[in-house]
């Protein structure tokens, strides 16, 4: 029983506990339920306060809300701001682009192509002008050409008769060469063979002089020998006196006989020492050999000589014929030698008359111009009366020339162009009105000139301004002289504003800047030449120049039109697909472009720079720009 009732006890306390264990938990589940309805319940007051806020700096367009309003946005970016100096300026008109239009000679206005106003190109036509000076000076341009065309065509016959003369001269020269070098080898071919006949005849008749010379010395000594046998069989009575006077006179006939032929040789020259070896030989040395041994040193291996053989040419009847035939050859020569200085003195060279020796042939020149012919052998013509007719009427024609130049410079002076002169000349006719063009391309501002009006040279027709460049003419205040320093040079860039485009740029280089300070303003004039070729900058526009001094670092900056104001807040808009948040940002440093954002944008956000203000009216609650309508008239 005690048991159980311990028991009873037990479960008990452990219901207690457990109950007590549950209410607690259940008490904490619900506090924290209502503690996280209250939580909820303020952050939902707060994101309606948010959202109010948010669609309180929001606007929202539709693509052709957008288009109305010509809404454009930039990407905030790291930029480099500029120190820069602002002045004011004109834009005036360039100097070099201007130009006062005069004529050329006074006349008459005949018509009138252009007025005040026109546009006109370089070279249009803007009057045509009647003037007698200038139809008198067309005359004689006409003259001129006509006296230089009858020179040239007689200049043209004369140079064909010249060369034509000059072609029979050098083919007569040429033949004179050759006829007198053929008759130079036939003299030289019958004078070989009359000196090789009297040679052989000569060389023939020493021989004989010397088998004659050989017999008679022969006979001589078997006379002597005889005479003296005979003689001394006489003394001793052996023989008859009588026989030994016959042989006696045989001898002396033998000695006459070898004296003579022995006479013969001395009368050629020849000495008695040479003699003896003649009569020494034995018959197998040729004579010439043995005439010449004295100056050939003995050598009797040497052959004959026919020129040593001609020193005995008088031994032969043919001596007169090798005469006349070596002094016709001779003449030949000469002659030859004439007619070779006559054919060189006419232009024709060595090479040139050895061609001709060789292959007999006459070069007619007939390739060769007139004018080529001239130029290369008419300084080899000096005595000719067809060359001084030609270098008088070359004289005549270069004057002509002169003249016709002189001419045609007057025409040109007087405003003619060359092809205006060239049709003259072609045409042969006058044209006495005078085209007076437009120097330069550009606008007529200014004419003084009616129809029928007498102008002179002087006279100032039309004023023509080419706007296609401008300058802008600024000045610097004395005081800003130190700041712009080298920055401010010719060549510098100068960005250009005019209030008629307050979105646009120009950009533009300094071109002058004056040496001289102006006593009254303090400034110095400095001017800007700025490309004009869509014609918005007009002469006379007030302008807005800005100079660049100097770079900073690269900042987050976005173009000034992004910023705007709201008394001292400073915001921009912000892209986000097609709704637009208003952005406070706080701002740093600025040029005329950019402007530093210091806070309250990020980079590569877009921002608006054309249409926050409709931005700015439609976040204070205006619906015009949310309208696809707005802008269009219904």
């Amino acid at each position: 029983m005690q048991r159980y009732f311990h028991l009873t006890l037990l479960f008990l306390a452990i219901y207690v506990i457990t109950t007590g264990g549950l209410f607690s938990s259940n008490s904490y589940l619900t506090l924290t339920w209502a503690e996280e309805q209250i939580n909820s319940e303020d952050e939902g007051k707060e994101q309606d306060d948010a959202h109010a806020h948010a669609a309180k700096n929001a606007v929202t367009l539709t693509d052709k809300a957008k288009a109305n309003i010509g809404l454009k946005t930039v990407e905030a970016d790291l930029r480099a701001i500029e120190k820069v100096v602002q002045v004011t300026g004109n834009i005036i008109a360039h100097p070099g682009k201007q130009a006062i239009v005069t004529p050329r000679i006074g006349g008459i206005v005949k018509r009138i192509h252009f007025n005040l106003g026109d546009s006109v190109k370089e070279g249009d036509v803007l009057l045509e002008l009647e003037s007698v000076d200038l139809q008198l000076a067309e005359i004689d341009l006409i003259e001129a050409v006509q006296q230089q065309k009858s020179l040239n065509t007689k200049l043209t016959k004369q140079k064909s008769a010249f060369a034509e003369q000059i072609r029979l001269e050098l083919q007569t020269r040429q033949i004179d060469y050759l006829e007198s070098f053929t008759e130079m080898q036939e003299q030289k071919t019958a004078y070989l063979k009359h000196k090789a006949l009297a040679t052989a005849k000569t060389i023939s008749a020493l021989e004989q002089m010397r088998v004659d010379l050989v017999k008679a010395d022969v006979e001589r000594k078997l006379l002597t020998n005889t005479l003296e046998r005979v003689e001394t069989l006489t003394e001793k009575r052996i023989s008859a006196q009588k026989e030994f006077i016959a042989k006696k006179a045989e001898y002396t006939k033998a000695t006459n006989a070898f004296t003579g032929v022995k006479r013969q040789f001395q009368i050629l020259g020849i000495s008695e020492q040479t003699l003896e070896k003649i009569l020494s030989d034995d018959g197998t040395t040729p004579i010439l050999v043995l005439l010449n041994i004295d100056s050939k040193n003995g050598d009797k291996s040497q052959t004959a000589d026919n020129v040593g053989a001609l020193k005995y040419v008088t031994l032969i009847e043919e001596a007169s014929g090798l005469v006349d035939a070596e002094t016709a050859y001779k003449s030949a020569v000469i002659k030859v030698e004439a007619n070779k200085r006559r054919a060189l003195a006419t232009g024709l060279t060595e090479t040139h008359l050895e061609t001709i020796a060789k292959t007999d042939v006459i070069v007619p020149f007939k390739d060769l111009s007139a004018d080529k012919l001239i130029e290369n052998y008419a300084p080899f013509m000096t005595s000719s009366e067809a060359l001084e007719a030609l270098l008088q009427t070359e004289e005549a024609q270069r004057n002509a020339a002169i003249v016709l130049a002189k001419v045609e410079q007057k025409l040109k002076v007087f405003g003619r162009t060359t092809d205006e002169i060239n049709k003259i000349i072609e045409t042969g006719k006058s044209h006495s009105r005078l085209h007076v063009t437009a120097p330069t391309a550009g606008q007529i501002i200014k004419q003084d000139v009616t129809l029928g009006a007498t102008v002179e040279k002087s006279s100032s027709l039309y004023a023509v301004l080419n706007t296609d460049v401008v300058w802008v003419e600024g000045e610097a205040y004395e005081d800003m002289l130190a700041l712009l320093q080298d920055k401010w040079k010719i060549g510098s860039e100068v960005r250009i504003r005019v209030p008629a485009y307050p979105g646009t740029v120009f950009t533009g280089k300094i071109s002058q800047i004056s040496a001289v300070v102006n006593p009254e303003k303090r400034t110095v004039h400095f001017w800007t030449a700025v490309d004009n070729s869509t014609r918005q900058l007009k002469p006379g526009m007030f302008a807005e120049q800005t100079l660049v001094i100097e770079k900073l670092d690269d900042v987050l900056s976005v173009p000034l039109n992004a910023v705007l104001e709201d008394g001292a807040t400073k915001f921009v808009f912000v892209e986000t697909d097609n709704t637009y948040l208003k952005h406070e940002v706080a701002v740093g440093a600025k040029d005329d472009r950019y402007v530093e954002i210091k806070d309250g944008l990020l980079a590569g956000e877009r921002v608006v720079v054309q249409g926050a203000h409709q931005l700015k009216r439609a976040s204070a609650g205006s619906t015009v720009v949310t309208d696809p309508h707005a802008g269009h008239n219904h």
